[in-house]
């Protein structure tokens, strides 16, 4: 889970075009850990319609290994969002 809110924060601070806000939550229950991090920023055309890069399709990636889901996109209005959920026994191998 650490990695994944790493490139979250990481990618806020480099695409969001004036954000002045960046919130991380994370959860835990006895079967899952949930994550979320959305940020403030311009809603604009080139963040809208940004195709995934290395770093979305990794964090993806990463999370369909460990068993869980990691969805990312634009909120309605402003911001970008990401959520994480994992599974706190990991993927069955």
């Amino acid at each position: 889970m650490y990695r994944i809110a790493q490139e979250s924060i990481t990618n806020a601070r480099r695409h969001a075009r004036h954000a002045t806000r960046i919130d991380v939550h994370v959860a835990a229950d006895d079967t899952s850990v949930r994550l979320h991090v959305s940020d403030d920023g311009d809603a604009g055309s080139a963040r809208s319609h940004v195709t995934p890069g290395y770093g979305l399709l990794g964090m993806i990636e990463r999370a369909g290994l460990l068993g869980g889901t990691c969805e990312a996109g634009p909120n309605p209005g402003r911001g970008w969002t990401v959520t994480a959920v994992l599974p706190r026994a990991g993927a069955a191998t």
